[in-house]
């Protein structure tokens, strides 16, 4: 029987597995509705995206966001953006229960660090969730949260190097934790909070996790 590539088997040794759920942009919205406790994930293979996931992601562009795709020259780049980007929105309006151009997102590399922090999407009447994204080749990957998080991918060697895979897994933690910094948290002392790591299952080929804030901040580092 031929093996899911959706298996992330390699994973589970290294820590809990956190399902990847397919991303497809064109099928009906999920039932709207906050997170589970803890984290979810998402995946999304760039090169299975078609002419119809790039109009369902340009769909739930904002007008802004709109300028920047039809600001790029038709083909690879101009489809990523509005498949990445559309994904994004139609994920975080699922869990908000409104349309995805009338939620508020903050997110981008800080003004301060210009690093890429914990971000959040907000509606209207409706309590924030956290999210963060991370693309490695041709793997994306979306976590949602009610408390901070952060994703992080990494690709697998192919030449089948023993100690290829757990750097890749360090990689990927790695990435995921560095995100996973509240706004303002990189300001003055470094706080101490309580967090999980997971795997994330994925497609052969490549590694994901996600780390989430379990718990309040503690003292100053």
């Amino acid at each position: 029987m031929r093996q899911s590539p959706w298996a992330g088997g390699a994973a589970k040794p290294y820590g809990r597995l956190l399902p990847g759920a397919v991303l497809d942009l064109t099928a009906p919205p999920v039932r709207p509705g906050r997170p589970a406790e803890g984290a979810q994930a998402w995946t999304l293979l760039l090169s299975e995206q078609g002419p119809a996931a790039e109009a369902a992601g340009t769909d739930a562009l904002t007008a802004a966001e709109h300028g920047v795709y039809d600001g790029l020259e038709p083909g690879a780049a101009r489809r990523r953006f509005a498949v990445v980007r559309g994904g994004l929105r139609l994920l975080a309006a699922a869990r908000l229960g409104c349309p995805p151009g009338r939620i508020a997102v903050l997110d981008g590399t800080c003004p301060l660090c210009a690093r890429l922090h914990d971000s959040v999407a907000a509606a209207e009447a409706a309590e924030p969730v956290h999210f963060s994204w991370d693309r490695c080749g041709d793997l994306v990957v979306y976590a949602l949260s009610g408390t901070t998080v952060g994703a992080g991918a990494a690709l697998l060697a192919e030449d089948g190097a023993p100690d290829a895979a757990p750097a890749a897994r360090r990689t990927a933690r790695r990435t995921a934790g560095g995100r996973a910094v509240m706004r303002g948290g990189c300001v003055g002392p470094g706080i101490i909070v309580d967090r999980t790591v997971d795997m994330v299952a994925v497609p052969h080929g490549y590694t994901a996790a996600v780390v989430r804030h379990t718990g309040a901040a503690g003292q100053p580092a």
